[in-house]
C-alpha cells in the first residue's frame, strides 16, 4: 500500500497542473427526506463547495479533484443552512481521491460506515495510529456531559471532563508528531505535522521533520501548507517588516498594506462564518472609534468564499474600515502568506510597517493600543 501510495503521489507531483480525477460519493442516511448535505473539499490549495438534498435517505456527489483532497461533509438536520451545519453540526472529515466512496448510516453522518475508497482506508489507519481527531474529541467530551445532565453545574465533574479533554488533545499532538517522524512517505505525514508547524514554539521541530519527507509528499497540498507555515514563522518576526500584500475590496479596488505607512494598522483575518471573529467585532468597533483620529486603522482580510455572505456580514456588523478578500476561503493568498492556520488572527503593524505583535484580541488588544496612543 505504501509503495503504491508513493507512486501515485510522485505522479501527482509531476502532473499536478494538468491531472484531475473523477470522484463519486454515494450516501444512504436512513430514510430522511428534504435534509441538505453540504460538501466542501480542498484541491490544488483552493476550496470547492457543493450541496444536495436527501431523497428517501440517498444523496450523490460527483466532480473533479486532484488526487488526495481534504473533504468535509455536513448534514443539516434542522434546516439552519451551510454555515451552522458545517461548524459544530453533524459533520465528518476525511481524505479522498479519484475513487467511489459509499456512505451508509441509519441516522447521521457521524455514525456512518465508509467503504470503497482506498484513500479512506489509509486515512482510517492514520486515525487508528494517532487516536481521536479534534472533532471526535469534542464529540467525546460533549457525550460525557450529556450522559450526566444532573452534574452540569458540578465543578468537580466539569473539571474532570475538561482534564480528560485536554489530555486527549495533548496525546493527539504527541502521537501526530510521532506518526510524522515514523511515516515520512505517507500522505498523512504532513496532516499529522500540522499542529506542530502551526505552533511558534514547535515549528522548528516541524521543519526538521518536514525535511525527511519525500519530494512527492512535500509537493501535496498539505505538504505545501506545512512549508508555508514554516516560512511564515521566519517572515513574521516581531520588529521585522510585515509582509506587504495587495487584495481587492468589495468595489474591486486594489488595497495594499503599503498604503498604510504612517498609520498603526491591525491586519485582521476573519470570516462571516467564524463566530469568535464576529464576537470580537464590537470591541474592534470601539477601539477604531477611539483611536482612528489618532492614526489607527484596521484592514480586515476575509476568508470567505461567498461574496454575498461576506458583504452581508460587513453590513450587519457595521465594519467601517477597509475590507479585502480573494474569496478563496481558507486558501486566501494573504492568509497563506501570513501563515494563518486558524481565525480570528491579528497582526499589529507600526507606522513604519514593522510588526509590533500578533494575535492580540479583547483586553490584550485594548491595553496595547492604549499604550501606543497614550500621548
Amino acid at each position: 500500500m505504501k509503495k503504491l501510495l508513493s507512486i501515485i503521489l510522485s505522479m501527482a507531483a509531476l502532473n499536478a497542473a494538468a491531472q484531475t480525477s473523477h470522484f463519486t460519493i454515494n450516501g444512504q442516511i436512513g430514510n430522511l427526506n428534504g435534509k441538505k448535505v453540504y460538501l466542501s473539499f480542498m484541491t490544488d490549495g483552493k476550496g470547492h463547495e457543493d450541496s444536495t438534498t436527501l431523497a428517501s435517505g440517498t444523496f450523490h456527489f460527483t466532480g473533479q479533484m486532484n488526487p488526495y483532497s481534504s473533504v468535509r461533509l455536513a448534514l443539516d438536520h434542522k434546516g439552519l443552512g451551510r454555515e451552522i451545519a458545517t461548524h459544530g453540526g453533524d459533520v465528518i472529515y476525511f481524505n479522498f481521491a479519484n475513487e467511489t466512496l459509499n456512505i451508509d448510516s441509519k441516522d447521521s453522518l457521524a455514525n456512518a460506515r465508509m467503504s470503497g475508497s482506498k484513500t479512506y482506508e489509509e486515512y482510517s489507519a492514520y486515525v487508528k495510529a494517532v487516536g481521536p481527531m479534534p472533532w471526535d474529541i469534542d464529540h467525546i467530551s460533549n457525550a460525557e456531559i450529556a450522559a450526566a445532565p444532573e452534574l452540569v453545574n458540578d465543578t468537580a465533574f466539569t473539571n474532570q471532563v475538561a482534564r480528560h479533554h485536554y489530555k486527549m488533545v495533548a496525546d493527539l499532538q504527541v502521537n501526530n508528531l510521532e506518526f510524522a517522524k515514523t511515516h515520512p512517505d505517507s500522505f498523512f505525514a504532513p496532516v499529522a505535522l500540522f499542529g506542530t508547524a502551526a505552533n511558534d514554539k514547535t515549528v522548528t521541530i516541524a521543519e526538521q521533520v518536514f525535511k525527511t519527507f519525500s519530494p512527492a509528499i512535500q509537493a501535496t497540498d498539505n505538504g505545501k501548507s506545512i512549508k508555508e507555515l514554516i516560512e511564515a514563522h521566519y517572515r513574521l518576526k516581531i520588529g521585522a517588516a510585515a509582509p506587504v500584500f495587495t487584495q481587492v475590496n468589495p468595489a474591486g479596488k486594489a488595497v495594499s498594506l503599503a498604503s498604510y505607512k504612517g498609520k498603526i494598522v491591525l491586519v485582521d483575518f476573519w470570516a462571516s462564518w467564524c463566530s469568535p471573529c464576529r464576537q470580537e467585532i464590537p470591541n474592534l468597533l470601539s477601539q477604531y472609534k477611539m483611536y482612528k483620529d489618532k492614526g489607527f486603522e484596521i484592514l480586515s482580510v476575509s476568508l470567505d468564499s461567498s461574496r454575498d455572505k461576506w458583504l452581508k456580514a460587513v453590513q450587519q456588523e457595521g465594519m467601517g474600515w477597509q475590507q479585502v478578500s480573494d474569496l478563496n476561503g481558507s486558501s486566501n493568498s494573504v492568509a497563506r502568506l501570513y501563515g494563518v492556520s486558524a481565525i480570528p488572527a491579528t497582526f499589529l503593524v507600526d507606522r513604519e510597517g514593522k510588526l509590533i505583535s500578533t494575535n492580540l484580541r479583547g483586553e490584550d488588544l485594548n491595553k496595547k493600543l492604549a499604550e501606543l496612543f497614550k500621548n
